[in-house]
């Protein structure tokens, strides 16, 4: 294996890649206007009278988890952009690989066809040892009782350790509902550090309920809170120092802008989170806070070509305790990054993706991908002391076998060469996009 100076001579294009974020919400307004799909916005001021709405295509779907996307019952007077903001909503539930959106006089014609939603969760990365590996399998349904409501569970090695998730979620899209989540999961993970013998295993039992509040047509503004609380044990401690057990509880607040049209092969629009983390560890009586910044867009550049950009920055506090951190590496972040190794106080990265499509047919596409990922991050030593800034650069290609008839469902083989902080490559294999 061999190392890299990253110093004078990658910074500034670490420093250039970092800023395409910044560059992109500047030219979102016009990157992200065209649709790929011949939909326009016409004015607020324009009304047309809708008197029924009539489902084609549907199969398991209820109409009425449809027609409640609507910002008001029929029959009524509708703005022509509440019309087209209806159908990125229908289009976003992500239950449909084809939306057809028509008005006949007061009649609003919803033509869709819908994918299988019972669908596999699978995921492969290999890592630098058979331990360091990452797999995961599972089943979601997302269309339950025909409600675009999603249940699921997994299992999954990750961290040198097993992980159960289970969930149950209502879809965020209608325009006056309180949409709730809960889940539950049990994670054993094995802390470990670059450059350090020190080494234990951390036990997490616990459950999330998340409430989100109504989505409202004037605005593309969202917001949630989630209430987390699980039970922290460290077990086969191997560490410099003893390391508490206790509770954790923590109110986390989310706030979205979103202006993100999903579509299977050419994504458009973009959507910027923040989450804000504060929260408390009984026990030890530290403060666990942590907050993260998100931009995802998707830049369309033909019908079935589109440049994606997801960038990520986030930071916690930290008592000295490792175990409240931040992970980087090949499953989040950087392909190619050594997983489970660096746990950081604070980290940004980059993943820049080109994607090409080319149908091979009815509902099956192949998708070639050109791809490079970039970051910074500061980590923590086996004792909570931070390390000095590191930067990681990768690069890469693959491709995407793509049935649209399924829901979230796909072939996903990646091959990355990591250029910094050392050289490394990987294979990386899984069943929905990276990001």
């Amino acid at each position: 294996m061999h190392y890299l100076y990253f110093g004078r001579n990658v910074w500034p294009v670490v420093r250039l890649w970092l800023l395409v974020p910044s560059l992109s919400v500047m030219l979102s307004p016009f990157a992200s206007a065209p649709d790929v799909r011949g939909a326009t916005i016409p004015s607020e001021e324009d009304t047309v009278r809708i008197d029924r709405v009539a489902i084609e295509g549907t199969i398991h779907t209820r109409d009425t988890t449809l027609i409640q996307l609507l910002p008001r019952p029929v029959p009524d007077h509708f703005t022509r952009a509440e019309v087209t903001e209806f159908e990125r909503r229908v289009r976003n539930l992500s239950l449909f690989d084809e939306v057809h959106v028509t008005r006949e006089g007061s009649l609003l014609r919803v033509a869709v066809q819908e994918k299988l939603t019972l669908a596999p969760i699978l995921t492969f990365t290999s890592g630098s040892t058979a331990k360091d590996l990452n797999a995961t399998v599972g089943l979601v349904e997302y269309n339950m009782w025909g409600a675009g409501t999603q249940l699921g569970g997994q299992f999954s090695y990750s961290q040198r350790g097993p992980n159960v998730d289970l969930w149950l979620s209502q879809h965020p899209f209608e325009p006056d509902r309180w949409a709730k989540e809960v889940k539950g999961f049990y994670h054993v993970n094995g802390i470990r550090f670059a450059d350090s013998p020190f080494s234990w295993t951390r036990n997490r039992f616990g459950a999330e309920l998340e409430v989100r509040g109504p989505y409202n047509y004037g605005s593309p503004f969202r917001y949630e809170v989630v209430l987390e609380v699980y039970r922290e044990v460290v077990l086969e401690e191997h560490a410099s120092r003893p390391l508490p057990n206790g509770y954790y509880v923590g109110l986390i607040p989310e706030f979205t802008w979103d202006r993100y049209q999903w579509h299977d092969l050419v994504p458009s629009g973009y959507r910027i989170s923040l989450d804000l983390k504060p929260g408390f560890f009984f026990g030890a009586n530290h403060q666990r806070h942590e907050a993260k910044l998100r931009y995802l867009q998707g830049v369309p550049l033909g019908s079935k070509t589109v440049l994606m950009v997801n960038s990520v920055a986030e930071a916690v506090n930290n008592t000295g305790n490792p175990n409240h951190s931040l992970l980087l590496g090949s499953i989040v972040g950087i392909r190619g990054l050594s997983d489970n190794l660096y746990r950081n106080r604070a980290q940004t990265y980059t993943n820049l993706e080109f994607r090409h499509a080319v149908s091979l047919a009815p509902r099956w596409a192949l998708q070639g991908v050109l791809f490079s990922d970039v970051g910074a991050f500061q980590s923590f030593d086996e004792d909570g002391a931070l390390r000095p800034w590191k930067g990681a650069v990768s690069v890469g290609g693959g491709f995407r076998l793509i049935p649209t008839f399924l829901s979230n469902t796909l072939l996903r083989v990646d091959v990355a060469q990591l250029l910094a902080p050392n050289q490394n490559t990987l294979v990386q294999v899984g069943i929905t996009q990276y990001f």
